[in-house]
């Protein structure tokens, strides 16, 4: 891209050289803070995150005609105090109320909201931003307006605000298209994996007679097939250890209740085992491991193990796809908030036979293989689109590029 012919030292380590006829003034002669307070009965709660201002989130805890409120009104930039690290901010395009620990600010006539916008969420400025701010932890920190207003910037004329902000909002609306696009895709796809998955466990490779599973949310299954309790299928324990146990450097995988596994320094089962929490941070029957050595679980982690006329694999690929929707929805675990033995105990397994689940798993492994390559590719194309999102905004705003010709 064109860079701008004159350029000039700004004295400022996070900005650098500009363009020379930019000029250097602190950001309180640009906003000045609105502090007014009001009722959320009167001006709607709004949040504010990562992509800006929106209508209050669903999972914010909720209030009744909170008289304690901050004004915001269409126009203002808004700072989640709370967040500011995470460049939880934006220009509200709307009246409405925010916590009185945000900091709201009313862009002057000498600055283009829109070009604030993408200014003050840009990554240069939120490091520079953060410098400013304190607090005891990095969870905890925050930039108050009495500092931030000294942060020093450096800023063109109206109008070159104006053409740099059409630009890039053009730039970063095609950018965003692009991204949606490609989400939309990794949504198709995980479909399509869960869709393949769910046929080949309930309807096999072959093209054969089925019957009724007995199980409703199940179906019909090949009629050779036989529809087992866990319980004859395999022993069901928990672990014994506590995830205070765990240790950076273990021997051993130490499967606790939630997603990640952790490592300790001993073991207390070995062979082939499939895991789920029964409760816990992960989701309720949302977390599945299968692992074949020794290992360690958490005392509120089911292992199954022992596996007889099902293998190990073939027994994780069914209780992953369908111990969630089938035996909770049948529950009387409304909020899913944990697992009980007797239900584990009773959930059952459409078994084929041996030779049969180990051509089913192979085609699984093949097929979720390949989509899942298409998913990761998708995700880093969604990476690198941000990351090019993020270096052109710095770049417009701290005068690297000039897109004057561009707007």
């Amino acid at each position: 891209m064109k860079s701008y012919v004159e350029t000039a030292d700004s004295g400022l380590a996070w900005l650098g050289r500009v363009p020379a006829h930019w000029q250097r003034s602190p950001l309180g002669s640009h906003f000045e803070e609105r502090s007014e307070t009001v009722s959320d009965a009167d001006f709607p709660a709004l949040s504010v995150t990562k992509d800006g201002v929106v209508p209050q989130l669903d999972n914010v805890a909720k209030t009744i005609n909170n008289d304690n409120r901050k004004l915001v009104l269409a126009g203002d930039f808004a700072i989640n105090s709370r967040s500011d690290r995470k460049g939880s901010s934006g220009l509200s395009d709307r009246d409405g109320s925010v916590s009185v620990v945000y900091t709201v600010l009313k862009p002057r006539p000498s600055i283009d909201g829109r070009f604030a916008h993408h200014l003050l969420r840009s990554a240069a400025f939120q490091e520079e931003f953060y410098r400013w701010g304190s607090g005891i932890v990095a969870d905890l920190w925050s930039t108050r307006y009495s500092a931030m207003k000294r942060i020093q910037l450096a800023l063109p004329s109206l109008d070159e605000q104006c053409a740099i902000a059409d630009y890039l909002d053009r730039e970063t609306a095609r950018i965003d298209t692009l991204i949606e696009e490609q989400q939309r895709l990794i949504e198709m796809l995980r479909e399509r994996r869960e869709a393949t998955i769910r046929s080949a466990l309930l309807c096999g490779l072959d093209d054969v007679e089925t019957t009724p599973s007995g199980v409703e949310l199940l179906g019909a299954v090949p009629k050779h097939w036989r529809m087992v309790p866990t319980r004859y299928l395999c022993t069901i324990t928990t672990g014994s250890e506590d995830s205070g146990n765990a240790t950076d450097d273990g021997e051993y995988p130490f499967y606790v209740r939630g997603r990640e596994v952790l490592r300790i320094d001993r073991y207390s089962f070995e062979g082939e085992a499939v895991m789920t929490p029964g409760d816990g941070q992960g989701g309720t029957g949302k977390v599945f491991h299968y692992f074949n050595g020794k290992f360690e679980a958490h005392q509120r982690v089911y292992v199954f193990t022992d596996f007889t006329d099902v293998t190990g694999w073939y027994f994780y690929y069914f209780l992953s796809t369908f111990l969630r929707p089938v035996a909770l929805a049948g529950s009387n675990t409304v909020t899913m908030e944990s697992l009980r033995r007797p239900l584990l105990a009773d959930f059952k397994i459409a078994v084929p036979p041996i030779d049969e689940q180990q051509r089913i798993t192979a085609y699984l492994d093949d097929q979720t293989a390949k989509i899942d390559t298409l998913i990761a590719e998708a995700e880093r194309f969604i990476e690198l689109a941000r990351e090019r999102r993020a270096a052109l905004i710095t770049a417009a705003v701290t005068g690297q590029i000039d897109v004057r010709e561009m707007a």
